[in-house]
């Protein structure tokens, strides 16, 4: 499994703090950061690609919210 920097970057993120909810904008600006302007759903077709080439589910969306990484 390969996954691309932002892929990774992003599992980094939520995987550093299991149980946690990170908010989106949140996500954005670790991710990304403040300088580049990526669209809401960026994220969601990140989260879409690494829970293909991871396997399982890790990853939980909460609605509305954001992500969290669970064991």
């Amino acid at each position: 499994m390969v996954l691309a920097k932002k892929e990774f970057e992003l599992l980094q993120l939520l995987a550093s703090k299991p149980g946690r909810v990170f908010l989106r904008n949140e996500i954005l600006n670790q991710v990304w950061g403040t300088e580049v302007i990526v669209g809401d759903r960026t994220i969601d077709v990140h989260i879409r690609k690494i829970r293909q080439k991871i396997g399982i589910d890790l990853i939980t969306t909460v609605k509305g919210v954001g992500y969290k990484f669970e064991m």
